[in-house]
């Protein structure tokens, strides 16, 4: 294994301790990933795109400069992490001094070279149901990643990628648990006022339920907020 091989190594580690982080920040995964890849494979300066569903558009950079055209990029939809984000495909190696990128990318092209950048090549960050970012390296005019820093770099973006969609999938399910969890106390709350307004009325506890569920419905209460009222003053019963 290379030098720079086992830095990336090193780096895959970084990222998956990040994502483990407690309490979950995707913010700071993507300056570890950012701060990584500038790291490795010798770019002046790197930034990223990160947007899941119909979340905002996270944005890094490794400097205030880049941060801020990070998000004038998501702003203007322009530039190279935009379409990578948005399409999936990998854009290598671009000359942003050109009359097709200035073109194609107008405001993000006339500050980029106001900032001394070149030459770019931004990868996408892949997730399951498809492009969720973008990783952009960016570098002075005539500056280039040749084939095996290329290669590494793929390798990096894929495992950020990973890393991400795995945190976001931790995050998630502690959302639906959390939501689980909810549901199933409001159903306890609702079955122990059917069985107190049961027992009060002598009543059916389907009766109960409905009669619980008509005064719910006519003072537009819910119906766990009213079994709740009812579990904590039982001898206070509303109807």
């Amino acid at each position: 294994m290379t030098l720079q091989e086992q830095e990336l190594a090193a780096a895959f580690a970084r990222l998956t301790g990040e994502a483990a982080r407690e309490p979950l920040d995707t913010q700071s995964l993507l300056t570890a990933l950012v701060g990584g890849a500038v790291g490795l494979f010798g770019a002046d300066g790197a930034l990223a795109q990160y947007a899941t569903g119909s979340s905002p558009v996270r944005t890094e950079g490794t400097s205030g400069d880049l941060r801020a055209l990070v998000r004038e990029a998501v702003v203007w939809s322009e530039g190279p992490g935009h379409d990578v984000r948005t399409t999936g495909c990998a854009l290598i190696d671009v000359d942003v001094t050109t009359r097709p990128a200035h073109v194609r990318w107008p405001r993000w092209t006339s500050r980029a070279q106001a900032l001394g950048i070149g030459r770019v090549t931004a990868l996408p960050l892949l997730a399951k149901d498809g492009p969720s970012g973008a990783l952009v390296l960016v570098g002075a005019p005539g500056s280039h990643l040749d084939e095996h820093a290329l290669n590494l770099a793929r390798s990096y973006s894929e495992a950020a990628a990973h890393v991400l969609s795995l945190q976001r999938e931790v995050s998630e399910s502690r959302v639906l648990a959390g939501q689980l969890e909810h549901a199933l106390s409001s159903r306890v709350v609702v079955e122990q006022a059917k069985g107190i307004v049961s027992a009060r009325y002598g009543i059916p506890m389907q009766e109960a339920f409905d009669r619980l569920r008509k005064y719910a419905r006519s003072h537009q209460y819910k119906v766990a907020d009213v079994a709740r009222r009812i579990t904590e003053n039982p001898n206070e019963l509303p109807f």
